[in-house]
């Protein structure tokens, strides 16, 4: 195990020292498509669709399972103790940025790869994280003949066959602009339409709390970002609200829009929808991936929150589950990491799913 981890560890370097964070997805002056052409033991298939989304399948031979890793990461922010494009190994530890989420996973495939596997294929992509998935969702429109589809996510090396799905929207909201001291202003301030949109959407929000699918409870709602207006003494002109929630498998997002939505008056608000993706199983089929998990002698993971592409897959009428060393706790922070315990794990079970 000693020689495929040194050199699961020495791609993971090389992918963490390349800045894909997306934004601003400079993907093609990162340097990662440049590395993966220069592997003598894979001959990777690169498409261009557009604005630095790349797919890029590497196969070979006749595979039953298509493995999907994304290599776009989360920008930088602040509060690293270390450069974050420098993979930093401690005795327990690979810290860098995308370590976690989900470079990891690329690192461990391409090691087994390198062993000299036969029948293999991994499709990497480059455009999770902004909420786009213009990889996949052209991928998917493939006739693909797999037995089934891994996503790579940090599981804890675990098989998650239930997610929820993701919504978002905004809405802009209009209002007469004048002095504050006129009487109008409690009706005619486009922050006022806002603030009872804002309430009458928590009170719907609230009304799914006792909804359930297996362990997953509620709406998971959230009103990320509001602005407008000027300053006090100015009825508000205008107003926006940015907001989305999670359906659970089964809702559907377009219902829970115009619920949201039902209090407000026409003609006082713009909305506008924005990334929506479904939930996994997309298409009531949880039994199957349930079984393709058993197939693959993966332990079972109990439903998660976060949103991934196999439900794109899914949607698309493939079998897909979601699978990958690290948690999801420690991405998306400083000084991300992945345990190197899990990417032992994540080898071997790698491996034998390919052999």
């Amino acid at each position: 195990m000693s020689a495929l981890f040194n050199k699961c560890i020495k791609h993971l370097e090389h992918l963490v020292s390349f800045d894909t964070s997306n934004p601003p997805k400079n993907i093609e002056g990162s340097g990662l498509l440049d590395y993966l052409k220069s592997l003598d033991f894979i001959k990777p298939e690169i498409t261009n669709l557009g604005e630095n989304s790349y797919n890029i399948l590497c196969s070979r031979g006749n595979p039953r399972y298509l493995f999907n890793v994304h290599l776009d990461t989360v920008p930088q922010c602040d509060g690293w103790n270390t450069n974050p494009l420098d993979l930093i190994i401690t005795n327990s530890h690979a810290i860098g940025l995308g370590a976690c989420d989900i470079k990891s996973a690329a690192a461990c495939i391409l090691a087994v790869i390198e062993e000299g596997l036969e029948d293999y294929a991994v499709l990497f992509s480059t455009d999770e994280e902004a909420g786009q998935s213009r990889c996949i969702k052209t991928f998917a429109k493939s006739k693909l003949e797999y037995q089934g589809i891994i996503v790579a996510e940090p599981t804890n090396n675990l098989a998650v066959t239930c997610h929820r799905g993701i919504a978002t929207g905004s809405i802009r909201f209009h209002g007469t602009s004048g002095h504050s001291s006129e009487k109008s202003a409690l009706e005619n301030s486009a922050i006022h339409k806002q603030a009872r949109w804002s309430f009458n959407a928590l009170e719907t929000a609230r009304k799914y709390e006792n909804k359930k699918y297996e362990s997953l409870e509620g709406l998971a709602f959230n009103i990320g970002s509001v602005s407008g207006g000027i300053k006090p003494n100015i009825i508000a002109q205008s107003a926006e609200t940015k907001f989305g929630f999670r359906p659970l498998p089964g809702q559907d997002p377009f219902e829970i829009f115009t619920e949201l939505n039902a209090k407000s008056v026409k003609g006082q608000f713009d909305f506008t929808t924005g990334f929506i993706a479904p939930s996994l199983p997309a298409k009531n089929n949880s039994h199957r991936l349930k079984a393709l998990a058993g197939k693959l002698k993966l332990e079972l993971s109990k439903p998660v929150n976060f949103w991934t592409e196999a439900a794109l897959f899914n949607e698309a009428g493939y079998d897909a589950i979601v699978f990958g060393p690290g948690d999801i706790k420690n991405a998306h922070q400083p000084n991300e990491y992945v345990d190197l315990a899990d990417l032992k794990t994540a080898l071997k079970i790698y491996k034998e799913i390919i052999q």
